[in-house]
């Protein structure tokens, strides 16, 4: 999931893209907002790409709540006897009946309760902390992308005219993967314009884009992130060009 999501986007489990698209963060489902879609096989039930989305992420996610629960550990932190707590506690049960359903007391149910409050208070203290670092070094932040005055990035035609006449076939296929990084990010470049930055990408497509001059894609897509070329999710299901 990314880190730039608001708390409202990851509570409905899904974000805006642009004016028109509507992108699901837990699979590469995606509404334009310019048709409509069917909610059922007979289309008796139509809806915008907004409500599309939220019937998507409650048929085929279970809701946002499920959804965001059933993460991996990795990116929520819970333990599996906090996520059955917070289960329990979605669903409006009293502590009486919780406490029957896991045989334990009442007051250890609410002591859960009073630990999940600290919870959310600490991380409000940290999140306004971070958001100071970052308001403080934005001047001097330097983002995971291409940065023009390196010279690594910056070549001549003749440069580049010369690495093609080298590397590409004249279907425009790559013979190898140039070991000296300067030639290797100007096939990457030229790689790159097969991208748009108006669509995201599964990771097929990805490597289907990749195959048209390379045949090791994952070397190549590796080579995307790492210049900053292409961003992806945590879970690596989704690209968008930077």
């Amino acid at each position: 999931m990314k880190s730039d999501l608001t708390i409202k986007e990851i509570k409905k489990g899904y974000s805006k893209k642009g004016d028109f698209l509507f992108q699901c963060l837990y699979c590469d489902q995606t509404f334009d907002d310019r048709f409509v879609y069917p909610l059922n096989e007979g289309n008796s039930q139509l809806a915008r790409a907004e409500g599309a989305m939220i019937y998507h992420i409650k048929h085929e996610h279970h809701g946002p709540f499920d959804a965001l629960l059933n993460l991996d550990k990795n990116q929520t932190g819970l333990s599996d006897t906090q996520k059955t707590f917070l289960t329990l506690f979605n669903k409006d049960i009293d502590d009486q009946e919780i406490a029957e359903q896991l045989n334990i007391t009442t007051s250890a149910v609410r002591n859960h309760r009073f630990k999940f409050k600290e919870k959310k208070r600490q991380a409000k203290i940290l999140l306004a902390l971070l958001e100071s670092i970052e308001e403080k070094d934005q001047g001097n932040f330097i983002a995971n992308s291409i940065i023009d005055s390196d010279e690594r990035f910056i070549s001549t035609e003749k440069e580049r005219e010369k690495v093609f006449k080298t590397f590409l076939d004249k279907n425009g296929k790559a013979n190898q993967i140039p070991k000296k990084e300067k030639k290797r990010i100007i096939l990457i470049q030229k790689l790159a314009e097969n991208f748009t930055s108006e669509k995201q990408y599964s990771e097929k497509e990805i490597n289907e884009i990749i195959s048209m001059m390379f045949e090791d894609y994952v070397t190549i897509r590796r080579y995307l992130i790492e210049y900053g070329i292409l961003g992806r999710t945590v879970d690596g299901r989704t690209y968008w060009k930077l």
